[in-house]
């Protein structure tokens, strides 16, 4: 691999390269090898761990450009390759990794760190947004049954395959659709909330004593202490409202509140006046920045506050 290659490569990723460079960036990538070309995808991707700048028309063209040469190559690679191009050039933010656990397993964990949002395209069509302080594993290599593990907050909008179920597994709970939207929350300690938007899905596992079926509109709450899990309506604004960038509160205490603001914006609150923790808030923010929202709260608590960087204290 040529060090102007790599440098067109690092360039591409954060901002784009010049049109002059583009046509050779083209062609150095097409004439790569197989192994060299993953080898320098894998080391770009340690390197940027926070931030890929790529505007949206660079990225398409990027992700068009690379499925154009990989899509002639065997499937297993196919398959390997697509999944971390996928994850390189539509997150904003995040730290990706692939690892093998045996010779037909090759999973992918996605790890989304607080104050992001990502969006990845799994291998078989499957959108999936991740809310931060989220994060996702799933098998690239394995034809024979679509499977993710889920810890944080995730919106899926499933790609349909009546032979191959999509299931996602939130702690000791599974969800399996065929095709469908829906969303699941592990945020808060022992419970798991689904709400389902389009589709059909079933809950199963985690001790309950039947399979459970949700039809769009639904929400299941799922309870680990109690092993319990409960349908009610869904309220899709506020259950799915941060894949639009709405940061929403429905009733909840305001400690919850907190823990939500840390994961929203990546920072550290200590609550210093636990008498109002439990008072009830609703309402929403958006594209607002913290140090607003901070003091919108304490307008309403009037509670003081002091902002350090990223960590903010309330007396």
């Amino acid at each position: 691999m040529t060090v102007r290659f790599k440098n067109l490569y690092r360039e591409y990723m954060g901002k784009g390269v010049p049109s002059s460079d583009f046509g050779e960036f083209k062609k150095e990538l097409g004439n790569m090898p197989d192994e060299e070309l993953w080898n320098t995808m894998m080391d770009m991707e340690k390197e940027s761990v926070t931030e890929i700048g790529m505007p949206p028309m660079m990225k398409k063209q990027i992700r068009k450009e690379l499925h154009q040469i990989i899509w002639r190559r065997r499937w297993i690679q196919f398959a390997k390759y697509a999944a971390v191009i996928a994850l390189l050039v539509t997150s904003s933010f995040g730290i990706y990794s692939l690892f093998e656990t045996s010779d037909t397993q090759q999973m992918i964990t996605a790890n989304v760190r607080p104050g992001s949002k990502s969006e990845i395209t799994l291998p078989d069509g499957t959108k999936v947004q991740l809310n931060g302080a989220t994060t996702i594993t799933y098998d690239v290599n394995n034809s024979r049954q679509r499977l993710v593990h889920l810890s944080g907050e995730a919106f899926f909008d499933v790609a349909k395959n009546p032979d191959c179920p999509f299931r996602v597994i939130a702690n000791d709970l599974q969800i399996e659709v065929v095709g469908t939207s829906f969303n699941v929350n592990t945020y808060k300690k022992d419970i798991i909330e689904t709400s389902l938007l389009t589709g059909r899905i079933k809950i199963s596992g985690g001790s309950l004593p039947q399979e459970y079926v949700l039809t769009p509109g639904e929400k299941a709450t799922y309870s680990g202490t109690d092993k319990a899990l409960r349908i009610t309506k869904a309220d899709v604004h506020v259950e799915t409202g941060w894949c639009d960038d709405y940061l929403i509160f429905d009733s909840e205490p305001l400690i919850d509140v907190i823990e939500e603001i840390e994961r929203w914006y990546g920072v550290k609150i200590e609550l210093r006046c636990p008498q109002i923790g439990q008072d009830l808030l609703s309402g929403s923010f958006r594209h607002e920045s913290i140090q607003n929202v901070i003091r919108s709260l304490s307008l309403q608590y009037t509670f003081r506050y002091e902002i350090h960087k990223d960590k903010i204290t309330i007396y």
